[in-house]
């Protein structure tokens, strides 16, 4: 390898190190600093980076924008369609918005994509269960969870 070559990072070093600031800003509650570098990433590749719009949606749906991060979970997801992390969090979304019966179909979505049950996936389908008074389901999920 060149000396050239060992000095120049390429794209994937330099994405794994911006996302790494990323996620540093944003665990540190630097929301404004963190959707600058957020946008930057986004448009940089065109809006098909995973993580930077994983973590905008975690920003707007903290702040009350519930419907958006909706639709950022989305696109996430569609961009890695075996993540569970963002079926997860798209689960969570139809949640909050009072979409329960259309939750537990994401939910179970994101079950199979994993080799262990999950306690997240558990819980939150136990809540929209309880919110669609289908006690029995919803019991079921909390005692798994």
């Amino acid at each position: 390898v060149s000396a050239d070559l060992a000095k120049k990072p390429n794209r994937s070093q330099t994405r794994v190190r911006v996302n790494w600031l990323i996620h540093l800003l944003y665990t540190r509650g630097e929301f404004d600093e963190c959707l600058r570098l957020v946008e930057s990433q986004l448009k940089a590749s065109g809006g098909l980076c995973e993580y930077p719009l994983y973590i905008k949606a975690m920003i707007f749906r903290q702040q009350g924008k519930v419907q958006t991060a909706l639709e950022l979970f989305q696109a996430a997801a569609l961009l890695n369609p075996h993540g569970q992390e963002n079926l997860k969090q798209v689960g969570r979304s139809l949640f909050l918005l009072g979409k329960h019966k259309a939750a537990v179909d994401v939910l179970d979505e994101a079950a199979l994509h994993t080799t262990h049950e999950d306690w997240e996936v558990l819980h939150n389908k136990g809540l929209c269960y309880m919110h669609l008074k289908e006690w029995d389901k919803a019991l079921e999920s909390f005692a798994s969870a």
